[in-house]
C-alpha cells in the first residue's frame, strides 16, 4: 500500500515538474525561435535569439562605454543617447528586431506604419507590465482601454487653450522671480555661468505645479519634487537590469530606495487628495486643476472614478508633465546659445511684438521665429527617445500580419534624424524646415506622439516654452560655457549628463 501511494505521489511530482519544464522551455526557447522565424519570414533581421539575455547585455555594455565619454559639440546625438538602437540600423537596415531578454521589440521607422500603429491604440497598446514605467509615468500616460477614455475626458478641462491662456501671467511671473536672481548675481558682473538644469527644473516644477496639477506650492510639492530626481536618479541606475524577470523584487539597494520614494510620494500625494477633498466639501470652489477635476468626478458617483485613481493621476502629473517640458526647455537654450545668429532673430522678433511689455498669448501668435526653433529643437533633441506598443495577438499592420506577443518600438530620435524623411541635412539645426509650420510639413514629428492618443498637454508644452524663451531673450543673452560638456543621455528622458553650463548677460 505504501509503495503504491509513494509510486502515485512520484507520478504526481514528475508530470508537474516536466509540465513546468515544458512551460519554462515555451517561455524561455521555443516560442522566441517561433516568433523570430516568422519575423525572418517578413523581412525583418535581426541577432540570432540567445536565451534569456538576448541582446540586453550588448546593449548595456554599448551605451556605458558611449556615455562614459562625452561626445564632440554635435545634433547628431542619436549614436550616442540610442548607440544599440543606431548600431543595429546601419547593421541591418530599418526593419530590425532587438532581443530585450526574452521580449522581442520590432523597430518600426517607416512613417506610413508610425501613424497607422499610433491611429489603432485599442490594437497597439502601452506595454501592462513596465513597472518602471508605472512609476515614471502612470495615470493617463499608462492606462489603456476604458480607464484612459473616462480619465482623458475628466482631464481635458485643464488643457483647453482658454484655461491655458489665463496660465501665461503664472508662467512669465515665474520667470521674473528666477531672473531676479540672476540680476542679484550680475549686479557688478559683465556676466555669469549658470547651470540651466536646476533653474529649469524649479521653475517648471513651479510652474506646473500652481497652473496645471494642485493649483498652488506647498511643502508636500516640494517634497515631491525632491522625491522626483531620486527617483529619476535610481532608475538610471536601474535600466540595465529591466530586462531580467522579476527584476522589480531583486534586493539591490537601487530597488529598495525606488520603491521608499515611490511610496513615500504616494504618501504625500494622498495627503494632498485628502487636504482639498475636505476644503471641497466644505464650499471651495473647483480651480480647475488636475486635482480638483478629479475629485469633483471621485464625488460623483456614476463616475467610477474611485480615490485611488485620484491619487494616481495626481502623483503622474508631478512626474510627466514637469520633467518632459523641462528637459525640452534645457535644449532650447542650449540651441539658442549655440545658434546665436537664431537666438538674435528670435530677440528681435520677441522685441518688436511685445517690447518691454510682459508677453502674453495673444503676442505668442506672431512669434514665427520662435516657433520654428522650438520644432526644431523638439526634433534633434526629443526628450523621449522611443516609445513602445504590444500586440497580444496577431496583427495586421500594413502588408503584414505581426505575430501575437511582441512589442513595437518607434525610435523617435532616429526617425527625426533620418536622412530618407527629414532630407540630407537631417541632422542639422535648421529650423527653416517649419517655415510653413508643423502640420504644414511632409515630415513627421513625433515628439508629442499622434493619433488618438497624442501629448494631451501639447498645447500646455507649447505654451510655456515661448512664454519662457520671450520672457528670457527679452532681458538676457545666453552662450555656451568654456566648462559645458556635450553629453546628451538617454535616461527614460534626454539629459544633459553633465549638466547644461551657459553664460548669462544682462542685455543693457
Amino acid at each position: 500500500m505504501d509503495a503504491t501511494i509513494a509510486s502515485i505521489l512520484i507520478s504526481v511530482l514528475s508530470l508537474v515538474i516536466l509540465r513546468y519544464t515544458i512551460k519554462l522551455a515555451n517561455r524561455y526557447w521555443f516560442r522566441p525561435k517561433k516568433i523570430e522565424k516568422r519575423l525572418r519570414e517578413l523581412g525583418f533581421r535581426g541577432n540570432p535569439y540567445r536565451i534569456i539575455f538576448g541582446d540586453a547585455k550588448d546593449l548595456v555594455a554599448m551605451r556605458g562605454q558611449l556615455t562614459s565619454k562625452p561626445m564632440e559639440l554635435s545634433d547628431d546625438i542619436t549614436p550616442r543617447i540610442l548607440p544599440y538602437q543606431h548600431h543595429m540600423a546601419q547593421k541591418f537596415g530599418k526593419k530590425y528586431f532587438i532581443w530585450f531578454g526574452t521580449k522581442l521589440r520590432l523597430t518600426i521607422m517607416d512613417p506610413v506604419l508610425v501613424k497607422e500603429i499610433l491611429s489603432r491604440p485599442n490594437e497597439f497598446r502601452k506595454p501592462n507590465n513596465d513597472q518602471m514605467g508605472k512609476v515614471l509615468a502612470g495615470g493617463l500616460f499608462s492606462s489603456e482601454g476604458n480607464t484612459w477614455t473616462k480619465h482623458k475626458k475628466i482631464l481635458n478641462p485643464s488643457f483647453h487653450m482658454e484655461k491655458i491662456k489665463n496660465m501665461v501671467p503664472s508662467i512669465v511671473e515665474g520667470c521674473l522671480e528666477m531672473m531676479e536672481k540672476w540680476n542679484m548675481s550680475l549686479a557688478s558682473k559683465e556676466s555669469i555661468e549658470i547651470d540651466m538644469v536646476p533653474e529649469i527644473q524649479t521653475l517648471i516644477n513651479d510652474i506646473m505645479c500652481k497652473t496645471v496639477v494642485t493649483g498652488q506650492i506647498s511643502e508636500e510639492t516640494k517634497r515631491i519634487y525632491q522625491l522626483r530626481i531620486i527617483v529619476n536618479q535610481q532608475s538610471m541606475k536601474l535600466a540595465k537590469f529591466m530586462f531580467f524577470p522579476g527584476w522589480w523584487h531583486l534586493p539591490f539597494l537601487e530597488v529598495k530606495t525606488l520603491k521608499a520614494a515611490h511610496e513615500e510620494t504616494q504618501s504625500l500625494v494622498k495627503k494632498m487628495v485628502t487636504r482639498r477633498l475636505e476644503e471641497m466639501k466644505t464650499g471651495a470652489s473647483n480651480q480647475g486643476d488636475v486635482l480638483s477635476l478629479m475629485l469633483e468626478a471621485y464625488q460623483d458617483e456614476a463616475s467610477g472614478v474611485s480615490l485611488d485613481d485620484v491619487i494616481e493621476e495626481c502623483r503622474s502629473f508631478h512626474f510627466v508633465g514637469p520633467e518632459s517640458t523641462a528637459r525640452s526647455q534645457m535644449w532650447m537654450l542650449y540651441a539658442l546659445a549655440k545658434y546665436p545668429e537664431w537666438q538674435e532673430r528670435a530677440r528681435e522678433e520677441v522685441l518688436q511684438v511685445f517690447g518691454d511689455q510682459k508677453p502674453n498669448i495673444e503676442g505668442q501668435n506672431q512669434l514665427k521665429i520662435v516657433t520654428m526653433i522650438i520644432y526644431e529643437v523638439l526634433r534633434l533633441y526629443p526628450p523621449t527617445g522611443m516609445f513602445h506598443r504590444a500586440i497580444s495577438k496577431d496583427t495586421k499592420l500594413g502588408d503584414m500580419v505581426l505575430p501575437a506577443w511582441i512589442q513595437v518600438t518607434i525610435p523617435i530620435t532616429l526617425m527625426h534624424h533620418d536622412p530618407d524623411i527629414w532630407g540630407e541635412d537631417a541632422t542639422q539645426f535648421n529650423p527653416e524646415r517649419f517655415a510653413e509650420g508643423v502640420f504644414n510639413s511632409k515630415m513627421q514629428l513625433l515628439t508629442f506622439t499622434a493619433g488618438p492618443r497624442k501629448c494631451t498637454g501639447q498645447s500646455m508644452a507649447m505654451v510655456t516654452h515661448k512664454s519662457v524663451i520671450a520672457t528670457l531673450l527679452q532681458r538676457f543673452s545666453f552662450e555656451l560655457s568654456p566648462s559645458y560638456i556635450h553629453a546628451p543621455k538617454h535616461s527614460f528622458l534626454l539629459t544633459p549628463q553633465h549638466g547644461m553650463k551657459l553664460v548669462v548677460r544682462k542685455i543693457v
